[in-house]
């Protein structure tokens, strides 16, 4: 759970009273995501909001969100709203300040909350969702795009955590519990990262050509609302990469709904691969021990914050490559149908 910025909140406010020309009346903290800071704004005639503050979302990735549903015509896509002025964001203290459309409903990730999940029929209409993302890359400017690589993101954080033990003296209970577990675990990262490395050499050999990718369709950020349709929201991972890079977040029990719908959707014939898969699986689990041990280890001021980073943390440290390994094999034997199919390429 994200712990609240100590920001002053009324000057927030009145910036986006000015910037939009709404009548925003009150803004609540939403303890949601990772590295930005979200509320629920209410205005004076009942409309709602989501205001997203950020230090890291370039406007480039807020302009493919609105495209995408303007110039594509994709309903599904949240877009920001633009300013008086034209604008998707304004600028506020050291952050970027986004507006969106509030959407009422539960995501996939609330309904897990409560033992319940997406029909097939929704995870059919998640699939399509995402062909129709993937194949709509002809109709934006994307060269100022993040194009996706085979490799590590912040690799040199993910080593600076695993050096930490020898370097640096823990001055809280969380960091001396992180400590501990990177000395005793860093041989199992190190070969998690060495397999990590192998899947992208191989993704690099057969890869094929990239195209928008929302980066990050988790269970959170697919909303249906409360007429039943379906919303994906939080546009900050967009990028320039494989279909896989979306896919994997689907690896799984009902892997071959989403997979048959996507497909179906598809203009143009596609070959996906299993070691593609591998390497954004590996990468999830590289980059949680990466990102959660530089914020206890070294962002993270409140000990609320780093309870619940610590948490978070304990499904990957030590990293589990015997699920991994059975996640890759369960793809493989799954796409070795599809890929033999004429309009998959075979």
């Amino acid at each position: 759970m994200k712990v609240d910025n100590t920001f002053n909140k009324t000057e927030l406010l009145e910036r986006l009273r000015n910037a939009y020309a709404l009548p925003l009346q009150c803004l609540t903290f939403l303890p949601e995501g990772e590295d930005s800071y979200g509320y629920v704004i209410l205005s004076e005639t009942g409309e709602k909001y989501f205001a997203k503050a950020s230090t890291a979302v370039p406007n480039s990735r807020l302009m493919v969100a609105s495209l995408l549903r303007k110039r594509c015509n994709i309903s599904s896509v949240v877009a920001p709203l633009e300013t008086q002025e034209g604008t998707l964001s304004v600028p506020w203290r050291d952050f970027r300040v986004a507006l969106f459309p509030f959407i009422e409903g539960k995501s996939r990730w609330d309904l897990w909350k409560i033992g319940k999940d997406f029909t097939d029929a929704e995870l059919s209409r998640t699939g399509a969702l995402l062909a129709t993302i993937h194949e709509s890359t002809d109709a934006i400017a994307s060269n100022t795009l993040t194009v996706a690589k085979y490799d590590l993101p912040e690799r040199h954080e993910l080593h600076t955590v695993l050096a930490a033990p020898e370097q640096i003296p823990p001055r809280n209970r969380y960091q001396q519990r992180l400590l501990a577990a990177i000395a005793q675990h860093r041989s199992d990262i190190l070969q998690t990262l060495e397999r990590y490395d192998r899947l992208g050499r191989s993704s690099v050999v057969s890869q094929i050509p990239f195209g928008i990718t929302h980066g990050d369709p988790t269970p959170g950020n697919l909303i249906l609302d409360t007429e039943n349709q379906l919303h994906i929201i939080d546009w900050d991972g967009v990028c320039l990469g494989p279909p896989e890079k979306d896919l994997v977040s689907f690896t799984g029990e009902r892997f071959e709904v989403i997979l048959e719908s996507y497909l179906a959707e598809r203009r143009n014939p596609i070959r996906l691969h299993a070691d593609t898969f591998g390497f954004y699986i590996y990468e999830w689990a590289i980059n949680e021990i990466r990102d959660y041990g530089t914020k206890i280890l070294f962002k993270n001021k409140d000990a609320q914050q780093n309870a619940y980073d610590w948490e978070s943390l304990q499904d990957y440290l030590p990293p589990n490559q015997e699920l991994m390994e059975d996640g890759i094999a369960a793809v493989r034997n799954i796409l070795g149908r599809y890929n033999r199919l004429p309009k998959n390429g075979g």
